[in-house]
């Protein structure tokens, strides 16, 4: 879910399948490779643990970094290098598990944010949200992306668990609430399958949404429109008239907002 901030041919020190020969043939979803500049900056300046060179924590994390990047910017199943041809599933809080393509086709946020819970708050809606829409929802609330480290590794290959935290700054808005400035993060476990060459076969997350969605639906809501604002405005109008009514005769006398020399407007 690591937001980059721009494009670019060159590659990238935690992530694989970014560039050289094996992607001369690749179908990139905004025309050429990512880059993750900014993102990388914000990982390198914040993270709690830098692992050592070649160590299990580092290879999980970088393995990670490369399958959310394929996911995010590759067009189609086939072009991955870090999945198992035709064995990948992604499951979410014990809950169904779906395939690549399904994945591939709903896009990251989606895939981790479906719940019947966040649709009925009005948090997330992920049936009302398409692959591009989530992405764009959260690159506006986090500018400077949101990055991603392996936190510990509890066992090795061919089932790996580990605990992650995701992290960003909300520095632009979220679904018209205003943004904050707030690092919003949140903490998780997750168990990787792979096979012999380290591909992905499976991978199921458990987390809290809430942990994300509460810090982003902290700011005010932001009118975005003249009937909206007049909506804000009518309800301060009436919030002061309830003010006024409740401290009783020691109040000086009020107009009321609804009347102009004893007539209705």
């Amino acid at each position: 879910m690591e937001a980059p901030a721009a494009y670019s041919s060159g590659g990238d020190r935690y992530r694989s399948h970014l560039a050289g020969e094996g992607e001369k043939d690749t179908v990139w979803r905004h025309g050429e490779p990512p880059t993750y500049d900014a993102v990388n900056a914000l990982f390198e300046a914040e993270r709690t643990q830098e692992w050592p060179a070649g160590s299990l924590e580092e290879t999980v994390q970088n393995a990670i970094k490369t399958w959310e990047m394929e996911l995010s910017h590759k067009t189609r199943l086939s072009d991955f290098k870090s999945v198992s041809p035709g064995r990948f599933s992604l499951s979410v809080n014990g809950g169904p598990a779906l395939t690549g393509e399904e994945t591939l086709a709903m896009g990251s946020y989606n895939a981790l944010l479906t719940s019947p819970i966040l649709a009925s708050t009005g948090a997330y809606d992920a049936a009302a949200e398409t692959f591009k829409s989530s992405h764009d929802l959260f690159r506006s609330a986090f500018p400077r992306g949101f990055a991603w480290e392996v936190l510990n590794v509890y066992s090795g290959p061919p089932l790996i668990a580990f605990k992650f935290r995701h992290w960003g700054h909300m520095e632009g808005p979220y679904k018209g609430h205003a943004p904050t400035g707030d690092k919003v993060e949140f903490h998780g476990v997750a168990i990787l399958k792979v096979d012999e060459q380290l591909r992905a076969e499976g991978v199921e997350v458990f987390y809290d949404p809430g942990e994300l969605l509460g810090g982003l639906l902290k700011g005010p809501k932001v009118a975005s429109s003249e009937e909206e604002r007049g909506e804000v405005a009518l309800a301060e109008t009436l919030s002061e008239a309830a003010t006024v009514s409740a401290s009783g005769a020691d109040a000086p006398p009020q107009a009321c907002p609804f009347r102009s020399s004893g007539k209705l407007e």
